[in-house]
């Protein structure tokens, strides 16, 4: 494939990808103008239906209702979602007037309230001196077939008991009511019955069920609950007997409902973490799954990002978002680099891209389709354990991870759903809030950072960064964190996926660890400054950043009914990580010099016998066995120079070309040890069968290289015996040596032409070669006879002439088993 083919295909991937991830941060709610109401419903956080006050005064909470579209469907089988109409004209109107409640916006017994841009309307109410309940009615009355919304509020009652929180089986001490008259005194000796709910409420008792108020118009009870976690509800039925008032001064209510939440923290944390561990290690099998899958397309792709540093983003973001771990990315560059595939401009090249790369998670997870996880993980299930093929087993691997992902996720939110509910839990959470405390203010300083240092802290304990943004979506989807929040936590993310790269590069060379530090840099700058612009309201009095965000993702995410918050996270993410590459790029260079200095190159660095082969580039088959293929072409040239040095050494008598030889075969020997290590290593992998077969063929390689160095150094043997009796080579069967050496020359440079020239027609050329050396050790063989039979030459020299024949003889065997191997390693390496 010519260079421009690669740059276009490249290009063409890139392009998929990037309209994919486009086309996720617009979805899951379409833009354009609102739809037409379909349904208006009580506001599912804080709808205000069911409050209760005493006479003369505002309602605690506002009553609200949001007027929604008709269902649209999700992407890729998702779940469907309401679009908010908002702008909408919601009609508040008290049913009986003569109750004397008023609306606080209008001071009257109807109110208009325009709906914002999520839907929400939101209308406060005044009691007048009516006792019992008060019926409000909201409707649409631009759209009458839209069935009208019921609220309910209690007149003349104020509840005991708010915020009702305590163990499972523990024991709430007071829930009740305090009646009051219209004239302002104790309602006494009104019967109030007290029951439990259905459900897991029954699984509560209360300790009285009839009480009389008492001389200051309170019936209380105690109320004990169950073991299970979650929410219990007790009612309130107030039965007012008395014949000697009017209607209005009448306390007649029933199911005035109480709440409360029974918590076990330690069942909570335990199934919040089983969830997380589900999560990630659904992701952790997708991920292999997929790298397996496109392992082969790495080697491509790798030579593609060495073209320059646009290209190499363009690569980390294809390959991170199809392998699906920016974490696995980084740590199989640290390995490109360390194996000296590709320098540290390019890699931080790549780092850019993977940052990019790795925020399709999230929008997966904003698709919210949790309803494929039972038939993903059954079909992945079936195809990972019956398929025959690695290549099916892999997509089964990933169909399968890709539905524990969900399935992990779907627990999170479980779990986290009764915690919107807990008083205690969103009294600590409030500590973390960043909403800004005043329309159009700024964000809160100490919550902002320590948002982003808890998300850091998170994310460097569980080293997974898409479990982290998993746990701040499911948060999102429960209503417990506002997109204000979701935001920093999301950029502590970021930093602490810095912290897998810099344990992988702990004992690697030095530009493995300025590749650690550059991406270390590249979030900690890029969350610095959007830190900085959170107190910049310069968007409609938003946040730069978070209004840039709202404006790109449909949906009014800062409304009292937040839309879309899920997608405006994922699309944060996205955003943030799209945003500082195009920040930092022009700058690669001055950040690769600046990570230079940082971690300066030391007079030595740290050496090693290994010159290509990586471990961490075991994630990597394909790439793997092309790295060993050229170890084992670095052991076979060692080996050359041993046998040239070995032959010099009897034309020359320089003792120091000895040396050289027996201390290079201890190297050959520790590659020898080494390169079958990894190959075994390699091979426990699960590869391709064709991969499989060749992995002995590379050991049988490996093994005729390392024979190469022992008979070199037993050649040097020779010369020894030879100095001690002084009795050397004749100037005829050393040059003889010599001309030998030069067809095992000829061997040798074939065997490169094959593994390096990617030659397989070269075979003939080390198969002739090894036809001339037979042909010339048998003419040499000759000559020594006539030399011997001459006296030219006695026994003794003549016996260790012959030795030095064999060791030749056999090197050029070996060098014929290597070449003959090789052209079955090419072939399987150019596939």
């Amino acid at each position: 494939m010519t260079p421009p083919a690669r740059i276009v295909r490249a290009a063409g991937a890139f392009a998929l990808l990037l309209s994919a991830v486009c086309a996720a941060m617009v979805t899951g709610c379409a833009g354009g103008a609102p739809p037409v109401p379909e349904r208006l419903v009580p506001d599912e956080h804080a709808s205000g239906d069911g409050q209760a006050a005493l006479h003369g005064t505002a309602l605690p909470q506002p009553f609200r209702v949001v007027a929604e579209g008709p269902v649209e469907p999700g992407l890729l089988g998702g779940k469907g979602s309401r679009r908010a109409a908002g702008g909408v004209k919601v009609r508040y109107e008290v049913e009986n007037p003569r109750t004397g409640a008023v609306f606080e916006s209008s001071g009257g017994p109807v109110a208009d309230v325009a709906a914002d841009a999520g839907g929400c309307a939101g209308a406060r109410l005044i009691l007048g001196r009516w006792s019992g309940d008060v019926w409000v009615r909201a409707s649409l009355p631009d759209f009458p077939a839209v069935k009208p919304v019921r609220l309910r509020t209690i007149g003349g009652v104020e509840r005991i008991g708010e915020d009702l929180e305590t163990a499972t089986e523990g024991t709430i001490e007071q829930i009740g009511v305090r009646l009051q008259q219209p004239d302002g005194s104790p309602a006494r000796g009104i019967e109030v019955f007290f029951r439990v709910e259905g459900g897991k409420s029954r699984d509560s008792s209360l300790k009285d069920k009839r009480v009389l108020t008492d001389a200051e118009g309170v019936a209380v009870t105690s109320w004990k609950l169950g073991r299970s976690v979650g929410q219990y509800f007790a009612c309130v039925d107030i039965n007012d007997n008395r014949e000697d008032v009017s209607l209005q001064e009448r306390f007649d209510v029933l199911a005035l409902e109480f709440e409360a939440m029974a918590m076990n923290k330690t069942q909570l944390t335990l199934m919040l973490i089983g969830g997380l561990a589900i999560f990630i290690f659904g992701m952790t099998i997708m991920s292999k799954g997929l790298q397996r899958m496109a392992d082969r397309k790495l080697k491509s792709v790798l030579h593609f990002m060495t073209q320059n540093r646009l290209f190499a983003v363009l690569a980390g973001t294809v390959i991170t978002g199809a392998i699906q771990s920016s974490s696995a990315m980084t740590v199989m560059l640290i390995g490109f680099v360390n194996a000296g595939m590709i320098n540290l401009t390019q890699a931080i090249g790549v780092v850019f891209g993977a940052n990019i790369g790795t925020t399709v998670t999230a929008q997966l997870i904003a698709f919210k389709l949790d309803d494929l996880a039972p038939p993903a993980i059954a079909v992945g299930l079936l195809l990972s354990s019956m398929a025959k093929q690695p290549k099916w087993r892999a997509l089964g691997e990933s169909v399968m991870g890709f539905g524990l992902l969900f399935l992990g996720m779907t627990m999170m939110s479980d779990v986290l759903k009764p915690l919107r509910y807990s008083p205690e839990f969103i009294a600590w959470f409030r500590f973390f809030d960043c909403t800004p405390t005043e329309a159009h203010g700024m964000m809160p300083i100490v919550p902002t950072l320590m948002s982003i240092v808890i998300a850091t802290a998170m994310t460097c304990v569980i080293q997974s960064s898409s479990a982290t943004v998993g746990i701040v979506l499911a948060l999102c989807s429960q209503g417990i964190i506002s997109f204000y929040t979701a935001v920093p936590l999301i950029l502590g993310d970021n930093i602490g996926t810095t912290i897998t790269a810099n344990l992988a590069a702990l004992n690697a060379n030095r530009d493995a660890k300025r590749v650690a530090l550059a991406h270390t840099f590249f979030n900690l700058i890029g969350t610095m400054y959007m830190f900085a612009l959170f107190f910049v309201p310069i968007w409609d009095g938003k946040p730069l950043f978070l209004g840039f965000v709202d404006w790109i993702t449909p949906g009014e995410v800062f409304s009292e009914h937040p839309e879309n918050l899920m997608r405006h996270a994922a699309n944060a993410h996205t955003a943030f990580n799209g945003i500082n590459v195009l920040v930092f790029l022009p700058f690669a260079g001055l950040l690769a010099r600046f990570c230079q200095w940082i971690v300066p190159k030391g007079e030595t660095e740290h050496e090693t016998v290994l010159q290509y082969l990586e471990p961490k580039l075991l994630q990597a088959p394909t790439i793997a066995l092309e790295q060993a293929v050229r170890e084992v072409v670095f052991m076979v040239r060692k080996g050359q120079k041993s046998m040239n040095q070995s032959c010099e050494l009897f034309a020359r008598h320089d003792e120091h070309l000895a040396d050289l030889v027996v201390k290079r075969e201890q190297l050959i020997d520790r590659l020898q040890r080494e390169i079958i290590e990894y190959l075994v290593e390699l091979s426990r992998r699960e590869l391709e069968p064709s991969v499989s077969a060749l992995i002995p063929k590379m050991i049988h390689v490996v093994n005729d290289a390392e024979r190469l160095g022992d008979h070199a150094e037993e050649m040097v043997q020779v010369y020894w015996i030879m100095k001690e009796s002084d009795d050397f080579l004749t100037p005829e069967g050393a040059r003889e040596i010599v001309l030998l050496n030069e067809c095992l020359d000829r061997q040798f440079e074939a065997i490169y032409a094959i593994l390096e020239g990617a030659n397989p027609g070269a075979l003939d050329q080390a198969t002739g070669a090894y036809k001339e050396l037979n042909d010339l050790l048998r003419r040499c063989t000759d000559n020594h006879v006539k030399r011997l039979d001459a006296g030219e030459c006695d026994v003794q020299a003549s016996v260790l002439f012959l030795d030095i024949l064999s060791h030749m003889e056999r090197a050029g065997h070996h060098l014929l088993n290597i070449a003959e191997r090789a052209g079955a390693i090419l072939e399987e390496v150019r596939r």
